[in-house]
Order: C-alpha cells, then sequence, then structure tokens
C-alpha cells in the first residue's frame, strides 16, 4: 500500500514545494527534444538513421556540457550561469528547426544540434545537488529523489504526448519551437524560486582533485552501470516511433511513451515511499534484469495492443531504477563534488541515450524493430551483471508498516 506520510512531511516545506513545481516546465524538453528532433529529421529526410544521428549530436552536446557545467557550479554557484544558458538554449532551438526545415546539410544541422545541447541550463543537476547537500535524514532524500524520478518520468509522459499532438497539426517542428519556449521561460521562473539560495554556499577551502569526483572508485563505477543502462534505454525508445510508423499510425507513438512512462512513475513514486533491506547496487540489478525482459518481450508483439501492454509492463522498472540510481551516486560521492557527480551522471546517461538512438537508427533500417529491442535486451542483461561490481551502499529508508 502506498504510503504518502513521507510526501506530506517533505513538502510541508513551501520554499521546496515551489522549487520542485517551477522545475517542471524547463524539464519538460527532456520529453520533447529527442523524440521532437527525430521526428522532424525523419519527416524531412525520410532517414532514420540521420534522425538518430541529429538526436545523438544534440545529446551528447548535453554529455559534454554537464560537467564542465557541474564543476563551475561547485565552484561558483549556480546563478551566473542558469538564466543565461536557459535563453541560449531556447535560441539554439528555434536556429535547428530553421536549419532541419531549410533542408540545410547535415553537417549544419549536426552542428546546430550540438550547440542547442552545450547550452541546455543545469536544472536536474542543482535540484539533485541541492538535495544531497542538505542536512535531510536518509528516509526524507530517498522520497526527495523519488519526486525527482517522478517529475522526469512526468515529462517523458507528457513531453510525447505534446509531440504526437504537434503531429495532428502537421508537423513535429512546433514541439521543438514549442520546447524552446518552456525553456526560456521556465529557466526563469526557477531562477526566481528560491533554488539557487537553497543550493547553498560553495564549499571553500577544499583541496579539490583534477579528476573531481572520478577519483573515487565507486564513482567511476556507478557511472559506468548508468551508461551501460542509459544506451539500453535508448535502444528500447527509438523502438517506439519505429514500431508506430510500421504500423501505419505514427501519431500512436504518443500512447506507447505513456503506456511505458505513466507505470513508472507510479512505481517510483512507491518506491520513494518504502524500505528495501537490499544494498543499492542489488536493488538496481534488479530492474535491469526487469527491463531485459520486458524488451524482449516487446520485441516478440506485433499488434498495436500488445506492445502497448509489454510498454506498460516494461516501464514499471525505470522509475525504481532512475531513483536508486541517484541514491547510490549521492552515497557514493563527496560532498564537495556534489553537482559535478550529478552532472558526470548525466553527462554518461545522455551520451549512452544518444549511442543508443543512433545505434538503434541504424537496427531499425537493417533488422527492423525486433533487431534494436533484442541488443536492448542483451545489454541490459550485461549491466544487471555490472551491478555486483559496484560497491554496496545501503539506503537507510522509510520502514515498510
Amino acid at each position: 500500500m502506498l504510503n504518502l506520510t513521507p510526501y506530506r512531511t517533505l513538502f510541508a516545506d513551501r520554499e521546496l514545494r515551489r522549487i520542485v513545481l517551477s522545475s517542471i516546465l524547463p524539464r519538460l524538453p527532456f520529453g520533447m527534444n529527442a523524440l521532437g528532433l527525430t521526428l522532424l529529421v525523419q519527416s524531412q529526410t525520410a532517414s532514420f538513421t540521420r534522425a538518430g544521428m541529429v538526436s545523438a549530436a544534440y545529446m551528447c552536446a548535453l554529455a559534454i556540457q554537464a560537467p564542465i557545467i557541474g564543476r563551475y557550479v561547485d565552484k561558483n554557484g549556480p546563478r551566473a550561469v542558469m538564466l543565461p544558458l536557459g535563453l541560449l538554449h531556447a535560441i539554439a532551438l528555434l536556429l535547428l528547426v530553421f536549419a532541419v526545415t531549410q533542408q540545410a546539410p547535415l553537417p549544419l544541422v549536426l552542428a546546430a544540434a550540438f550547440f542547442a545541447g552545450v547550452v541546455f541550463p543545469p536544472i536536474s543537476m542543482t535540484i539533485r545537488a541541492m538535495y544531497r547537500k542538505s542536512g535531510m535524514a536518509d528516509a526524507q532524500k530517498q522520497s526527495a529523489f523519488a519526486v525527482e524520478s517522478v517529475i522526469m518520468e512526468t515529462c517523458f509522459i507528457l513531453g510525447p504526448l505534446l509531440v504526437s499532438l504537434t503531429m495532428l497539426a502537421g508537423s513535429p517542428a512546433f514541439a521543438v519551437a514549442a520546447s524552446a519556449v518552456m525553456t526560456a521561460i521556465g529557466t526563469w521562473h526557477f531562477s526566481r524560486s528560491g533554488a539557487i539560495a537553497r543550493w547553498g554556499e560553495v564549499e571553500r577551502g577544499v583541496e579539490r582533485h583534477w579528476l573531481g569526483p572520478l577519483k573515487s572508485f565507486g564513482v567511476r563505477r556507478a557511472l559506468v552501470l548508468s551508461f551501460c543502462f542509459a544506451i539500453g534505454i535508448g535502444l528500447n525508445e527509438i523502438a517506439l516511433p519505429a514500431f508506430a510508423n510500421a504500423s501505419g499510425f505514427p501519431a500512436r507513438v504518443g500512447w506507447f511513451y505513456a503506456a511505458m512512462s505513466i507505470p513508472s512513475a507510479i512505481m517510483g513514486f512507491a518506491y520513494g515511499s518504502r524500505h528495501f533491506s537490499w544494498p543499492l547496487n542489488r536493488q538496481i540489478m534488479a530492474t535491469g534484469l526487469w527491463l531485459a525482459v520486458g524488451s524482449a518481450l516487446m520485441a516478440v508483439c506485433s499488434e498495436t495492443w500488445s506492445f502497448l501492454l509489454a510498454c506498460a509492463l516494461t516501464g514499471l522498472a525505470f522509475g525504481p531504477m532512475i531513483t536508486a540510481l541517484s541514491l547510490q551516486l549521492g552515497k557514493l560521492a563527496p560532498s564537495e563534488y556534489s553537482t559535478e557527480a550529478f552532472t558526470w551522471s548525466m553527462t554518461l546517461f545522455m551520451i549512452g541515450l544518444g549511442i543508443g538512438f543512433w545505434a538503434g537508427g541504424g537496427l531499425i533500417e537493417r533488422f527492423g524493430v525486433l533487431g534494436t529491442l533484442m541488443a536492448a535486451a542483451a545489454l541490459m542483461t550485461v549491466a544487471a551483471i555490472c551491478c555486483l561490481g559496484v560497491p554496496e551502499v545501503r539506503n537507510e529508508g522509510h520502514n515498510a508498516s
């Protein structure tokens, strides 16, 4: 049974409630841009390979800039970069839409996608570091990170639905343009919510290693694990628009994303209110094996209704996995590298998604949806086994009663 008491306790803090709510709008592009760019480029070029390359360029740029911004924030705080990056990202997305719709050469489109990713504002990493640096008990942090997982899943629910609505309007270009507006307005509102002040003070007088959080063996293992899972997720996600396109109803892609994301959000919310005695790496291993089985089930589906059901079953593991990965990294990372550690996590996660989209696009064109989903299942299995190589840490969460 779902225990809501931890969440009532967490959001009794009005400022924290305002911060969390204000973070939703600027993070909706997480659920819109990869799919929006994939469909936009595919609609203009009739090539999933090129579409995957553009999405990969965008996500790899997100990945490259994240640790650089994270290290800057750890040393100087987030105030100076948050709003300027939000505005630059909005402008860059509009330029990218213009380049694609005007049939610009592929290298120029890739450069525009890369630039858009480079200037994405660090909303999620700032909030996660805020939780990590706070004096909250482990139980509250578990609930807070679970809320983060639910918000991200909500973005992945609403984002594809918004993109699918633009397909009815005639072009996915509207989705990317709407994402630009959301980023600009949302980042401005988030900057005024109290989140920047709540992030805390810069830890001065601490000797900083040039590797930052990567000097920690446990952090390195946890990040490699996130990277492997991200590739599998990318392979899984690019199969959704491909299945919708193959079925003759491309607008149904929003249904598939919703079918996967809604159960994920529900289970993530439930996970945040419970305590599990297993070490976090073994909890992550269980979710990885679940995702492997779910991807294999999706691969053998040929009808819309069965594919929807397989998406829903697969999605049950995403929310708990994201929360457990964040808790594990928060436990293993030194406090003075909090923001940078989470940006490295985002970096490798986005690179992994980009590789998954790129490889998945090629697999789809050569072997169809079956090929990319079976590759996702195999990689999820390998990543789950690799969980045993991450140091065991436990979360002193809520009682199960």
